[in-house]
């Protein structure tokens, strides 16, 4: 027989940061019940229900509802290392989007005029930016570009931001100009496109594929950063140029 580590409800409520009416309601639905009750009738946590009450807790940190949570507590009894594992990647998820967050606020703080107009509007796009990099990239591929972020350090990451605009106004130049993409200035102004590119999303194919599936299917982003599928076409275009060493 289990011996008890003598939890009360409302010890177990108190040390896990709960309320006695939330392990109530874990119990009437059968996701949490005490192994066991005093002489008078009192509820009885031991080792097991706490066990299950952190793997309750830390499925419903990762965002599942309780109805999903039952079933999963109820199909599998993983080792506590694992349980741990899971709620550590959860919350290094949550932080990774936290920092995300902040970095656009940061930034839209930083841009914004004293104008309120200015600042909501570049707020809203902050948000749009977020959404579509939420949509388009998974957990790891968010990871990552955030770590390239943080690798080139602010004085590098602002003057990068600062030179995207300028390439892109250089580029929808030369395509209303009607230059020809095989020609040197627009190779030139390609393989600045690409250096650029690649501080920000390095050699990952995966990375790079949706960087071009966002732009292609996004009108919006199309919109506010002028990077269009025509644009990006004519770019390519000047890449896929043979060089002069290797023409016949």
């Amino acid at each position: 027989m289990e011996a008890f580590v003598d939890y009360s409800v409302g010890d177990l409520a108190k040390r896990c940061g709960l309320t006695v009416r939330a392990l109530h309601h874990y119990e009437k639905l059968g996701l949490l019940k005490p192994t066991g009750r005093t002489e008078a009738g009192y509820r009885q946590y031991g080792e097991a229900d706490v066990l299950r009450l952190h793997r309750l807790m830390a499925l419903r940190q990762s965002g599942l509802a309780l109805k999903q949570v039952g079933a999963l507590l109820d199909a599998e009894h993983p080792p506590l290392r694992e349980v741990l594992a899971r709620q550590i990647e959860a919350l290094e998820q949550q932080v990774q989007e936290q920092q995300h967050l902040l970095r656009a606020l940061r930034q839209v703080q930083d841009s914004a005029s004293a104008s309120s107009e200015d600042l909501i509007s570049q707020l809203m796009r902050a948000m749009s930016m977020m959404r579509v990099h939420q949509k388009y990239f998974d957990a790891a591929q968010l990871k990552l570009l955030a770590g390239r972020r943080d690798a080139l350090g602010e004085e590098a990451l602002r003057a990068s931001e600062t030179a995207w605009p300028l390439l892109i106004q250089e580029v929808q130049a030369a395509m209303a100009a009607g230059v020809d993409p095989a020609s040197p200035q627009v190779l030139a102004l390609a393989r600045r496109w690409q250096d650029l590119t690649r501080q920000f999303v390095g050699e990952d194919a995966g990375i790079q594929s949706k960087v071009r599936e966002m732009y292609a299917k996004e009108p919006e982003l199309q919109r506010s950063t002028g990077v269009t599928p025509a644009l990006l076409a004519f770019l390519r275009q000047a890449l896929l140029q043979p060089s002069p060493a290797s023409a016949p």
